[in-house]
């Protein structure tokens, strides 16, 4: 129960994040910025349809895609996002702050505040709606990377920009999106290459190897520890893992064992099955 509360919050609060980069950044400055705020500013300029109306459809529509391909789980936590998130931008463009800043500061910290709230939403295995369900379902069916589908996703329709504004506008849009991307690379692992290198000590050691084989689909290695202290023989899981993974891995294992000790750590280059070419079950 702890962990659903926390994991509301946090879905809430992404939400909000996303809502104040487009209420605050986006509609104001009309930055194609992809995804259904920039879908809302296309179409405000070709059939003059209200961006908010806009939002709320695709949001919508796209959750019940989302809903269907993802299960249960997902479909209830999306569900809370795309109440929220309409809701949010309503209660949000009614009360403009009328920020005077430079288009190009305008892109980048309002990609980095919609990417932050992104990027929480998502390590909390829910998404803030719209069109980051297609980047999630690439990640599951494609394996491409949720951030790299978010840039794919979105670089798409600001590229149809180009319908209605000129090619300025279509670079300030590229800004907004590669800071976004950058941000939710962050948020979901800081600090971390393609790949993590992930060192677990756990008392749940049958169930976490499990998980890592089955679900994950990655291999492990088995070091045989001993502690320092106790002088207690310990079986030390190794494993590397993609970036999505190793936040499904985190989320497992605190659920399975709280008090397993886990190190985590870059791995700038790997080469064999599953990185360097094709995995095979």
């Amino acid at each position: 129960m702890k962990q659903k509360i926390i994991d509301v919050i946090a879905v809430l609060f992404g939400n909000f994040l996303l809502a104040v980069s487009v209420a605050y950044f986006v509609l104001p400055y009309d930055i194609l910025s992809g995804g259904v705020a920039g879908i809302s500013v296309i179409t405000k300029a070709v059939f003059n349809w209200s961006p908010t109306l806009v939002i709320d459809v695709l949001v919508v529509g796209l959750f019940i895609v989302g809903a269907i391909f993802f299960g249960k789980e997902f479909a209830l936590k999306t569900a809370l996002s795309s109440i929220a998130y309409p809701i949010f931008v309503e209660i949000l463009v009614r009360y403009p702050l009328n920020l005077e800043v430079d288009e190009l500061l305008s892109c980048v910290f309002g990609g980095v505040i919609a990417g932050i709230g992104m990027g929480i939403a998502f390590r909390h295995n829910a998404s803030t709606g719209g069109t980051d369900i297609i980047s999630l379902l690439a990640n599951k069916y494609l394996g491409i990377s949720v951030s790299s589908g978010v840039m794919f996703t979105d670089g798409i329709i600001t590229l149809l920009g180009l319908l209605t504004y000129g090619l300025q506008d279509v670079f300030l849009g590229v800004v907004y999106i590669y800071s976004s991307s950058m941000a939710i690379n962050r948020v979901m692992v800081p600090k971390t290459d393609e790949a993590i290198a992930v060192y677990v000590i756990t008392s749940e050691f049958d169930k976490v190897c499990d998980f890592i084989h089955y679900t994950l689909e990655r291999g492990t290695t088995i070091l045989d520890g001993r502690g320092g202290y106790t002088n207690e023989k310990k079986d030390i899981i190794l494993t590397v893992v993609s970036k999505n993974q190793y936040v499904k891995l985190s989320s497992f294992i605190d659920k399975t064992d709280p008090y397993a000790f886990v190190i985590v750590s870059d791995a700038k280059e790997i080469k064999g099955e599953g990185f360097s070419y094709d995995f095979r079950v």
